[in-house]
């Protein structure tokens, strides 16, 4: 049983991973389809021209009408393959196209004077071709080449039971055999060459992605902490000089004292980011409570709070505790107060909603009242593609806190999602699975 189970990626995948499969191999499928009803269509003709060059004898008429058939049915085929079928229409097709030669083919053998092995060697040429050329899957294949065979050896024994046909029923069944063994190896190495495709698409992705956090923490320490330690290097170097009053400075000291508070953040979260990237990185989980770390990151934001008139209001359940690494989610709540504060109207109030979910998960709500996410914007909210954007002081952030912040957040075992709000509202909800005493 652990062979097939080892191997029954030859017969079929998982359902998506088959899907995936199919629109791997649908192109080359598509040519098969193709060159197999071109084959068909330009073989009959040849045949019809044949047939009529002996004259039109008593057997004409009835090969003109089979082949007439296959003919009629391989020109619909070939006209249905250029309205882009679907993969399982290209299976259809392949499957009736095959069906209606071998049918035409046993009217010709029972009514028309056929040679004997006119039949047999038509059935081994259709074992071939599902197998090699018609680009069915395996599966498909078997059961297409077992309902030709079960239809000859019907045939054979009650519609036309030649004796030539009983002598070639060893051959055919083995030949049976053996060709199903070649369709095992062909379709093996067809879904393995799928498989090796599919980790090399998805390592070029984890490299794209790499490079693209690289050139964003690049672009950060170029922009968003050199530029607050240049200001700062220049102020304090024309205060050394005398360029400056004590006076002027103390205008300067507020701002400044913000912008490095932020890069001294940002530098903490990069590191611990960088941390949690490292082989063997293990997680340091306490028992948590989030309204005590939520508190105390509100404290934080004081001062913008009375520079924009803005307030907090903070709903909490009591109970709310949760196991966690507690830097990682005092940077995720920092950075989603932050960003509540960052795009908050003035004069507003900023909603903070923690509370239990029925499914057991703590459930923490940032809800600020501004301008809502741009649509464009809303799939890549927590990737490392979104861009920067400039709060609603004109003042450009890093682009990344989200990112991160979602990184974090899943890392413990919870979940982050913009939530459904009214016009003119933002909220951002983290769940976290509950800790709960024994």
């Amino acid at each position: 049983m652990h062979f097939f189970s080892r191997y029954f990626y030859i017969w079929k995948f998982e359902n998506q991973t088959e899907k995936r499969y199919n629109q791997f191999v649908y192109s080359s499928n598509l040519s098969s389809l193709r060159l197999v009803t071109f084959i068909t269509i330009l073989g009959f003709l040849l045949f019809l021209l044949i047939d009529s060059s002996k004259g039109l004898d008593l057997d004409f008429p009835i090969m003109f009408i089979a082949r007439g058939c296959v003919l009629a049915f391989a020109c619909a085929i070939m006209w249905l393959s250029f309205k882009k079928p679907s993969s399982e229409k290209i299976v259809l097709y392949v499957i009736v196209i095959t069906l209606v030669i071998f049918a035409s083919a046993m009217i010709n053998a029972s009514f028309a004077r056929m040679p004997s092995y006119y039949l047999t060697n038509l059935l081994f040429l259709i074992y071939v071709l599902a197998v090699t050329a018609s680009g069915l899957n395996f599966r498909y294949a078997l059961l297409l080449n077992s309902i030709c065979l079960l239809a000859f050896v019907l045939y054979s024994q009650f519609i036309n039971p030649n004796p030539f046909y009983f002598t070639q029923y060893p051959h055919l069944f083995s030949i049976f055999v053996y060709i199903h063994i070649v369709g095992v190896v062909l379709e093996s190495k067809s879904r393995m060459n799928f498989l090796q495709f599919s980790d090399l698409a998805e390592q070029k992705n984890l490299v794209e992605e790499l490079n693209e956090q690289k050139d964003k923490i690049i672009s950060i320490l170029s922009h968003d902490v050199v530029t607050p330690l240049n200001s700062l290097s220049g102020i304090l170097y024309l205060y050394g000089r005398g360029g400056m009053s004590e006076a002027e400075l103390k205008t300067y000291m507020p701002k400044l004292g913000e912008q490095i508070n932020n890069v001294s953040f940002l530098l903490y979260s990069l590191v611990r980011w960088s941390r949690s990237q490292m082989e063997g990185f293990v997680l340091k989980q306490s028992i948590v409570s989030i309204s005590e770390v939520l508190e105390m990151k509100m404290k934080l934001f004081e001062p913008q709070l009375g520079d924009n008139k803005l307030s907090f209001k903070l709903k909490a359940d009591p109970v709310a505790y949760v196991k966690a690494d507690e830097e990682m989610l005092r940077i995720a709540f920092q950075n989603l107060l932050a960003n509540a504060v960052k795009f908050a109207r003035k004069g507003t109030t900023i909603d903070l909603d923690i509370s239990i979910t029925k499914n057991n998960k703590v459930r923490i709500c940032f809800t600020n009242q501004g301008e809502p996410i741009p649509t464009d914007q809303k799939e890549k909210l927590f990737s490392y593609q979104i861009k920067s954007t400039a709060d609603s002081r004109g003042v450009r952030g890093t682009g990344l806190g989200l990112a991160m912040t979602a990184f974090f957040i899943r890392l413990n075992g919870g979940d982050i999602y913009l939530a459904p709000s009214g016009e003119g509202t933002v909220t951002f909800c983290i769940e976290l699975p509950q800790h709960r005493e024994n």
